[in-house]
């Protein structure tokens, strides 16, 4: 993703905390590739004045550490959002919601079974998990969201492909044009989708009694080589609806790459988001 630095340095101890950004999947999925930390805050938590947008209402500034801890003391001097304290978090009775997602079948095996584990892991220090899913229409996030992106992206980028066309890829000008003729009705549909979807969430987790969602971070281990950033296909729809994640290293894959579990929670629920992925990690260990 396009926070793939960020997480090499802070797995390499480069660096002790560094920023990414989200659209699609750009903090979640290379913490998990590289095994450490990625906290996606609610969106709007990091003001992102400064910051070249790609995808207005879709980006999000996020960080990568190694203890959620530290994630959070990073978010807590950037934003002024609440810090946790951690030392004196008590479980209750964590609920949990497996979320295997309605694409479930595009992760890997390794996934799979890493996820089954965790979830006995779970079970066994106390949590309450159940098996949860998606209202059915949610499943067009995933399609709605390369959408939304492109066309503000089309937006966003317009003077670099009007004035330095000759400095874009030649992938990039493509995509660029594809989105650009996206007619504004298209758009909108899926906007509307979206703000319907995130005002159903709160509901949502309240008659599936779950305090926060259990799913995959990505499909698999990080892909062979640099030429693919891996699928953002497990983030994608957490991010249209302006979600807090946050991805915790959860063993390895066949070819002994980090994998990751991603935990999702109500809008501006960071706090306790936090306090429960601190609880999750000791866990899981």
């Amino acid at each position: 993703g396009s926070s793939s630095g960020s997480a090499a340095a802070v797995a390499d101890f480069m660096v002790p905390l560094a920023f990414g950004t989200q659209t699609g999947g750009s903090v979640i999925r290379p913490a998990a590739y590289c095994g450490v930390v990625g906290y996606k805050p609610s969106f709007g938590t990091i003001n992102c004045s400064g910051m070249k947008h790609l995808a207005e209402s879709l980006d999000t500034i996020g960080v990568l550490g190694r203890s959620v801890p530290d994630c959070a003391l990073l978010v807590n001097a950037t934003s002024g959002r609440i810090l946790p304290d951690f030392a004196n978090r008590e479980l209750s009775a964590l609920r949990i919601g497996l979320c295997r997602t309605s694409r479930w079948q595009e992760a890997s095996d390794a996934t799979h079974a890493m996820l089954e584990q965790c979830v006995l892991a779970l079970s066994i220090k106390g949590a309450i998990v159940r098996e949860v899913d998606l209202p059915a229409d949610f499943d067009r996030l995933y399609d709605e969201q390369p959408l939304i992106s492109g066309v503000e992206a089309s937006n966003a980028l317009a003077p670099e492909l009007h004035n330095h066309t000759e400095l874009l890829s030649a992938h990039m000008r493509k995509h660029l044009e594809i989105y650009g003729a996206v007619p504004r009705m298209q758009y909108s549909e899926a906007k509307h989708h979206a703000i319907s979807c995130q005002l159903r969430f709160s509901q949502y987790l309240a008659d599936t009694g779950v305090d926060m969602l259990l799913t995959p971070s990505a499909p698999d281990e990080a892909p062979l080589g640099i030429e693919r950033t891996g699928s953002s296909l497990f983030n994608r729809n957490w991010t249209m609806l302006g979600l807090p994640c946050i991805t915790l290293p959860a063993g390895r894959g066949p070819q002994q790459l980090p994998l990751g579990i991603q935990l999702v929670a109500d809008y501006d629920h960071d706090e306790r988001l936090l306090l429960n992925a601190e609880w999750v990690r000791n866990a899981i260990l």
